[in-house]
């Protein structure tokens, strides 16, 4: 199963990381995997996303874009108007609630875990530990990862 996955926010809020962290999980289980960043023109605070392919099956994915996402994680909604349009009839929306946040991307992330059953926690574990190599920064994101 073909899974395509959008991350839209503004930059620095951690939308990169947290398509790196879905495809360190999907590799771990021999998904195939494409992580595709995109970024706006601004220095700061401008647009910063993802695109994330998972094939379950293990098949080849020919090209990192897609047409019509399954899933939208959406940590800012500034720009998410502008690739709304994208969205399948059957796509899945998790929006981020308004704030300032700093540990927003790992709360998002852990909610898409939890509704869509994509992994199960062991894995999203091994995939922190692999973004976060460092042992004290692997507990403090392990730690707000798993806070409900």
């Amino acid at each position: 199963m073909l899974k395509e996955i959008f991350i839209i926010g503004i930059g620095g809020q951690g939308a990169l990381t947290v398509g790196e962290i879905l495809c360190y999980a999907g590799n771990s289980k021999g998904y195939s995997v494409s992580f595709y960043p995109f970024y706006g023109s601004q220095m700061r605070g401008g647009e910063a996303g993802c695109v994330v392919k998972l094939d379950t099956e293990g098949g080849e994915i020919a090209n990192p874009t897609i047409n019509e996402p399954d899933d939208f994680i959406i940590l800012s909604d500034r720009f998410f108007e502008k690739y709304r349009r994208f969205a399948a009839e059957s796509a899945h929306f998790y929006e981020a609630p308004e704030g300032n946040d700093k540990n927003l991307n790992l709360k998002m992330l852990r909610r898409y875990i939890s509704d869509t059953g994509l992994f199960d926690e062991e894995t999203m574990l091994r995939a922190l530990r692999e973004k976060f190599p460092k042992e004290a920064v692997y507990e403090k994101k392990a730690e707000i990862y798993l806070a409900e």
